[in-house]
């Protein structure tokens, strides 16, 4: 299905940088976006692993 809409100029641009046509640019920014958001919880994961590590390193 697909329905017509009006979006800025500089918004094709941005989106034809991403894909070859304006839905892929789209759904790769979409892509993108939720992978930057799981990388962000596991760099907390990593961040919490080496606080616990080093707390019980100052235990010896």
């Amino acid at each position: 299905m697909s329905k017509v809409i009006r979006i800025d100029e500089d918004s094709i641009e941005i989106a034809m940088k991403y894909g070859k046509s304006i839905s892929e640019g789209i759904r790769t920014m979409d892509k993108m976006i939720h992978n930057s958001s799981r990388n962000t919880i596991d760099a907390e994961d990593i961040r919490r692993v080496v606080r616990e590590e080093l707390e019980s390193f100052g235990r010896y």
